[in-house]
């Protein structure tokens, strides 16, 4: 019956899509170290990123997990707007992999006796197994790639039964336009294009429509996507609209010329390139088009990111700068953010801490993270001490809400060592901001005061300090793990024979009653606070900076 039929290629389609899931979960896996570093390498310029987008995307089978990659860079610098809008570009083109997959294995292969024993022996390793996170993550894989060919197999039998109970002759007639908003409705609604496309080439396989609807559809489909990119950039961050609205353009532009030529470009496949099976010819017209987009817009995309960049900018109250580009469930990815966000944090206390006690801010310029504060001018230098300090509290706090939504979230336990160790590496930074502001008004006392000894004593406290933050950014910036720890336990005890050789110097201050009483305890308070101070920093540098190994076995007493 048809009713039946229609059920058949739902499931079909189901199966299909829930494949596509086990397919794309496996590889978020590999969104991490291996990814991250090859799109770092070879998104340089703009060839490069539009052929590392293209690669990635037909490796990892979905392009959301690229953009994430893609927007965290962006959000950290380390990716220009022009080469993540290449990215993006390479994106489109390496989803036409997935339709290539289909139409090579199938319908042009026999995988049916292959596909029940995949779908079994992956779904007995998945229980069997469980605790076993590489044969899991292997065995997801395989259920995967044995429901996607189920489904597709499915929706064959269910397309060839329809043919032969239903008359679609009537409905063929429509203009191309109505196919392409077809397309684009069917795949806005289940938001992936690549279940349309696979709906399609089954239809295509069984010759319910011709070549040229099927086209049309596929072209509504690439539309399609740009819904789904665009909803998620709502409320977003400027990186990530100017991402979704670039990738938007791309797709309106590429589909629009495929549209104009539908006709000459299935002819020149079929004469040039001596193509004639609907299927290969409806595969190779998606990627044409999509080659041609990636042709014109090579020429465009410094145009386009100035555009986008100024037509998008950040209005956003957010004082964190890299975890708000990232979703908490893409794990590997989230901590590496929590990560570079500490780092941050770190030198951003050091600069409050050097303005408390008028310590020329830029004494330090090797850290990586200074331009971050130029940029987005959360900490300017217009806004006041007490200003400044509200603002590292607050991202303080945005930090441990990320971290809690990581911790909520499937997380290994190497990873959730990793990221407790960085909060508290956060932790110990605020300990030492806070400890500083505690004495500002005994500084500024200090440093406006008659007495020579008092004003002494203070100028004493600011050049320990300058010296102090120095060193601590010139262990950051050291490349060994193992030197940094060594610099770091010399550098504590330096700070702990000067807190102490400044109360032996306060005691003989005393002794020869150069200051009163009270002020004897004024200094004895500051000289103590900033050597917890000191010691929080250093605890901080020791939590960010050095593996889990290396920073249980550092005790500073």
């Amino acid at each position: 019956m048809t009713l039946t039929n229609f059920w058949q290629l739902l499931a079909g389609l189901g199966m299909f899509l829930y494949g596509m899931f086990h397919l794309e979960d496996s590889m978020k896996q590999l969104d991490g170290r291996g990814f991250k570093l090859f799109l770092k390498k070879h998104t340089k310029n703009k060839l490069g990123a539009i052929f590392s987008g293209t690669i990635v995307t037909a490796i990892m089978q979905s392009s959301s997990i690229v953009n994430l990659i893609v927007l965290s860079f962006v959000g950290a610098g380390m990716l220009s707007m022009r080469n993540a809008l290449g990215v993006a570009l390479g994106a489109n083109l390496g989803g036409t992999f997935n339709s290539w997959l289909v139409a090579m294995l199938g319908f042009k292969a026999e995988l049916g006796k292959f596909t029940l024993p995949i779908i079994g022996i992956a779904g007995l390793g998945l229980i069997v197994f469980k605790n076993n996170k590489k044969i899991t993550q292997i065995s997801k894989f395989c259920m995967g790639f044995g429901l996607l060919f189920l489904g597709l197999q499915y929706m064959k039998e269910s397309m060839d039964s329809l043919i032969k109970q239903f008359d679609f002759a009537p409905y063929l007639i429509y203009p191309s336009i109505v196919f392409v908003l077809i397309g684009f409705v069917i795949t806005a609604l289940i938001q992936t294009s690549a279940a349309t496309v696979v709906v399609v080439l089954s239809a295509l396989y069984s010759k319910i429509i011709t070549i040229e609807i099927a086209v049309a559809v596929v072209l509504g489909a690439e539309l399609g996507t740009t819904i789904k990119i665009l909803i998620g950039s709502i409320g977003g961050i400027a990186a990530k609209k100017c991402v979704a609205y670039g990738n938007s353009i791309f797709n309106i532009v590429s589909s629009t010329i495929g549209f104009i030529f539908l006709v000459p470009l299935i002819k020149i496949i079929q004469n040039y390139f001596g193509v004639h099976d609907v299927i290969y010819i409806l595969v190779m017209f998606q990627t044409i088009i999509n080659l041609i987009g990636v042709f014109i817009f090579y020429f465009l995309l410094n145009g386009l990111a100035t555009f986008l960049e100024k037509r998008f900018l950040n209005d956003d109250k957010s004082v964190t700068v890299f975890v708000q580009n990232v979703s908490p469930t893409a794990t590997d990815t989230a901590i590496e953010m929590i990560e570079k966000e500490v780092g941050l944090f770190i030198f951003r206390t050091i600069q409050l801490n050097m303005q408390a006690f008028k310590i020329v801010a830029s004494t330090v310029t090797k850290n990586e993270y200074k331009k971050y504060d130029v940029e987005k001018f959360v900490f300017s230098k217009k806004l006041s001490y007490d200003e400044k300090y509200s603002l590292l509290k607050e991202a303080e706090g945005e930090i441990l809400l990320y971290y809690s939504k990581v911790s909520e979230t499937a997380i290994t336990k190497q990873n959730f060592e990793h990221v407790n160790q960085l909060i508290s590496s956060l932790r110990n930074a605020m300990y030492a901001a806070k400890g500083i502001k505690d004495i500002v008004h005994n500084g500024n006392e200090l440093s406006n005061s008659a007495n020579q000894t008092k004003y002494d004593s203070y100028k004493l406290f600011q050049e320990k300090l300058s010296i102090f933050y120095v060193e601590l950014i010139e262990i950051y910036d050291a490349e060994s793990k193992t030197t940094g720890a060594e610099k770091l336990q010399t550098l504590f005890e330096k700070v702990k024979n000067e807190y102490q050789q400044l109360m032996n110097k306060t005691y003989g201050a005393a002794s020869n009653q150069l200051i009163k009483d009270i002020d004897i305890a004024t200094i004895f308070n500051v000289n103590r606070e900033i050597f917890s101070s000191c010691k929080s920093m250093i605890l901080a540098q020791k939590d960010y900076m050095l593996d889990s190994e290396s920073a249980l076995a550092f005790k500073p007493e």
